[in-house]
């Protein structure tokens, strides 16, 4: 039986304890950096992005007791770079992100899986599907598939923590990097997990010449020849999977039923749960996949072969499906094989318990409601009795956040410069809020630092309208910059207005290049923004503080006329992370409220400012303050044109 008590000790996070069997409720991302450890990690490497930034968080935390490297990378590619630079050098490595992360990876992930590694190296990707905090969604099996290397989806997060440690192993047995795919609903749920082992293993870092330098040594050139011998040893690799995967128990049949089911990841627990409420575990045989791609096709096939149909429950895309109908062709072509590509199962937006429990439950002739499951028109009904129950809200700014002050301004100098008129393109991060009301100050967004080079684009089609890119600060220091050299290179009459906050607000308050502190709280050189702008070569920079409402404005206009690249950047630290500070610092607040008797009710403060800790009362129809909310900031102050607000200390 496992231990069911333990003590924190001096432990700054309980992955750090060593002691096997003990239970813990972790975090899913908890659970893969526990698992990370168990596996040895000695070099962990990430950007900060949901559902993901948690795992480096984490490891941050106890990378010092433990012996860990751990670093906040200044993006994706450079964090992987930086794992494959200790896999060559025997360290078993790691990088974590979020899936678009992976989109960054994609260059050295296919040039690593030609090479071979003395040390482990894993690959975390933290999809995220229904885009809940991300901007697209996207099935990283298919980048794995890509690049030829082996996936691993934990299915709950006790697998989350096993398969992570595992993946160093096979990796290191099959000299491929591994991919562990992980999901929001496995990231971001809590479960329990038995620790194991934490492998101790050190061993000092020496230089190995990889396979494919083996073959250029061998053929004394680097050519064409090379590559295809490269390619050659990568597939025989990955035909070694299949013993691995049997070794490991990566792909198993749960029960002996009629009804075959087909599953992976989250959408195991999924079907696991839907048949037990639905009373049919004896009628059910349940082929649950660890190990994704390569498959098992083997174990597939048995499965398979006596069926007249099967199931097929996975989160994100028909991956596995579509495989199943190649190996069924040869084993057993009448077979029907159902799930999202015949439309029993929804291809977009992330897998919901009830669709998985209501498709099961129709082929095994069983009435969902046996259980008080949910059908749609139930749900509708729900949602419809909810939304009455609640204000309409969209995603906003918080209280005294310097972002929504320096749209403020820029809309203002806009609308006196242009007439309004303008063309903004968006980037990913806080501000990407300035879509929403009552700014709606940007058009289109495409990626980690996608504004200025579409604004590029935008500029040379022609347009007479001011082209303005916003961009954050960590944003700009992860992809703005050869967007930015491009602007000038090109002479492109761009507009870029840098948002710093100070830190990477959005994803948990990490540090960034312009912070002057490392993931494991080591302070370090601050690479200045302004002075990359300046480096990039453009000579219009100007700093502004956004809380300076009048100032920030007059830089905007003087910008927005001139012909050229411009940067400005809106420095003023993140709000959240100023109270934070305040607390820690035992520092009290000051607030404003309304004077009732100056307010006009001209509600400008609301319909153009839009902050959170402002509300309307209905009764004597002036604005008021909510001082819980409010961090006193003090620009509403400035914006009013009565000067009803009133500073209370």
């Amino acid at each position: 039986m496992p231990k069911r008590s333990w003590r924190f000790s001096s432990l700054k996070h309980p992955i750090a304890l060593d002691s096997p069997g003990v239970k813990l409720l972790l975090l899913g991302n908890e659970a893969i950096a526990r698992g990370a450890v168990e596996g040895g990690v000695e070099i962990a490497a990430s950007y900060p992005g949901t559902p993901a930034s948690e795992i480096v968080d984490t490891l941050a935390l106890i990378a010092e007791d433990l012996g860990i490297y751990v670093e906040w990378s200044v993006n994706e590619k450079v964090a992987w770079e930086v794992a494959i630079g200790g896999a060559l050098m025997g360290k078993r490595s790691m990088a974590s992100m979020k899936h678009v992360g992976v989109n960054w990876v994609i260059d050295p992930l296919i040039h690593c899986a030609l090479h071979g590694f003395k040390g482990g190296l894993v690959l975390i990707s933290a999809d995220d599907p229904s885009g809940h905090s991300s901007a697209t969604e996207q099935d990283n099996r298919y980048a794995a598939l890509l690049a030829e290397i082996p996936v691993l989806e934990p299915s709950n997060i006790q697998e989350a923590k096993d398969f992570t440690a595992l993946a160093f192993e096979i990796s290191e047995e099959l000299k491929l990097p591994v991919m562990v795919r992980s999901v929001t609903r496995i990231s971001h749920s809590k479960g329990s997990v038995i620790l194991g082992e934490i492998r101790k293993v050190r061993k000092d870092p020496s230089f190995h010449d990889d396979y494919y330098f083996d073959f250029v040594l061998k053929k004394g050139f680097a050519g064409a020849d090379v590559i295809p011998d490269a390619h050659r040893l990568l597939h025989e690799k990955l035909a070694k999977a299949g013993k691995v995967c049997e070794k490991y128990g990566l792909v198993k049949v749960i029960g002996s039923g009629e009804l075959g089911i087909v599953a992976s990841s989250v959408a195991v627990s999924y079907a696991l749960d839907a048949v037990e409420k639905l009373g049919i575990v004896d009628k059910v045989s349940l082929l649950k996949v660890g190990m994704s791609y390569p498959l098992l096709e083997k174990s597939i096939a048995e499965f398979l072969a006596d069926r007249d149909f099967v199931l097929v429950v996975e989160e994100g895309e028909p991956f596995i499906e579509r495989f199943l109908a190649g190996i069924a062709k040869d084993v057993n072509p009448k077979i029907r094989i159902y799930g999202k590509l015949t439309g029993h199962l929804p291809r977009e937006g992330e897998l919901k318990p009830h669709l998985v429990t209501e498709l099961i439950a129709r082929f095994a002739g069983v009435d969902v409601k046996v259980f008080g499951g949910f059908r749609e028109n139930t749900l509708s009904e729900l949602t419809r009795l909810a939304e009455g129950m609640l204000t309409p809200r969209i995603m906003t700014f918080c209280a005294g956040c310097p972002h929504r002050a320096t749209y403020f301004a820029l809309k203002r100098a806009i609308k006196k410069v242009s007439k309004g008129e303008y063309v903004a393109i968006g980037d990913i991060g806080c501000y990407t809020l300035g879509m929403n009301p009552p700014f709606r100050m940007q058009q289109a967004v495409f990626g980690m630092g996608g504004s200025i080079g579409v604004a590029n684009g935008v500029a040379k089609s022609g347009t007479h309208l001011p082209v303005i890119a916003t961009i954050g600060d960590s944003t700009f220091y992860h992809a703005g910059i050869p967007a930015l050299i491009n602007a000038v290179f090109n002479q492109s009459n761009v507009k870029v207005l840098i948002l710093d906050n100070e830190v990477t607000a959005m994803t948990g308050f990490q540090p960034h290049p312009g912070s002057g502190e490392t993931a494991m709280k080591k302070p370090t050189k601050k690479i200045v923004l302004e002075d990359v702008v300046r480096a990039c070569g453009v000579d219009y920079v100007k700093i502004v503080d956004p809380y300076d409402l009048k100032k920030t404005q007059e830089i905007f206009e003087e910008a927005l006329k001139l012909n050229g690249p411009a940067v400005i950047i809106a420095r003023r630290l993140c709000a959240e992370e100023y109270v934070r500070r305040a607390r820690r610092e035992g520092i009290k607040l000051r607030y404003y409220t309304v004077n009732e008797e100056k307010c006009t009710g001209c509600r400008i403060c609301l319909t153009e400012f839009g902050c959170p800790a402002i509300f309307w009362k209905e009764d004597v129809k002036k604005a008021a303050v909510n001082p819980t909310l409010c961090m006193g900031c003090g620009v509403c102050a400035q914006l009013c044109p009565t000067n009803a607000f009133e500073v209370v200390s």
